[in-house]
């Protein structure tokens, strides 16, 4: 695992900070919850790599809202720019 850092995807756009906060933080300490609004995912970062790694184990491909979650570890920023600066 890379960072303290996951990815959350496919997730109902309706949820909340909120919402997020209370479900993953059973697994660890969390520092900040980012959802991108409207686009159905979003990232927590954990106090801890245990915390972390505890979440994804629990939580990907577990249903929520009606709708099966990715997640895992983020991937560093410069993966994600990539894809757009090849166009």
């Amino acid at each position: 695992m890379f960072s303290h850092k996951i990815y959350l995807g496919n997730l109902d756009h309706s949820l909340t900070k909120e919402e997020i906060t209370d479900i993953f933080s059973e697994f660890g300490n969390i520092q900040s919850v980012k959802l991108r609004a409207g686009d159905g995912f979003g990232f927590i970062k954990y106090k801890t790599l245990e915390g972390a790694q505890k979440a994804i184990d629990a939580m990907n491909g577990k249903e929520l809202h009606g709708r099966t979650l990715k997640v895992e570890d983020a991937r560093p920023v410069r993966h994600h720019i990539s894809r757009y600066l090849r166009k």
